[in-house]
């Protein structure tokens, strides 16, 4: 998440809200928790996709 302020020209991050946000979309993406699947499972198989 990002924020913008135009008066200082200061631009603000928040990892934490893209960790959620990027945590959502993998469970969106790759299955819901009701499927019996961990978030660690479908993030594990994910990650090991990009290496």
């Amino acid at each position: 998440m990002t924020n913008i302020d135009p008066k200082t020209r200061k631009l603000g991050l928040s990892i934490k809200a893209r960790e959620i946000a990027e945590e959502k979309e993998a469970v969106e993406q790759y299955g819901s928790s009701d499927s019996g699947a961990s978030l660690g499972d479908i993030l594990g198989a994910a990650l090991k996709d990009r290496s």
